[in-house]
């Protein structure tokens, strides 16, 4: 079974590894020393509907420019404007 430091460990390169701020790592590094799980696994459910979001942010970019390079090289290839 694994210590207590490297349970604390193992999740702070998680919290980390998840791109948790500095400040929700601790929060949740200190709610996890208090076992208060229900309040971690709200924050952390957050911080996923964030990340998830930014996701779909660049997800609409990459469309948009693939759409503009498959545009631009047609045009290229048949001198016709689309």
């Amino acid at each position: 079974m694994a210590s207590a430091n490297n349970e604390a460990e193992c999740l702070r390169q998680n919290l980390f590894d998840a791109k948790c701020s500095d400040e929700l790592s601790e929060r949740c590094m200190a709610l996890s020393g208090e076992g208060q799980s229900r309040m971690m696994i709200s924050i952390l459910r957050s911080h996923r509907k964030e990340l998830l979001s930014t996701i779909h942010e660049y997800q609409k970019a990459l469309d948009s420019l693939d759409y503009l390079l498959f545009r631009t090289e047609k045009e290229q290839r048949t001198g016709v404007t689309p």
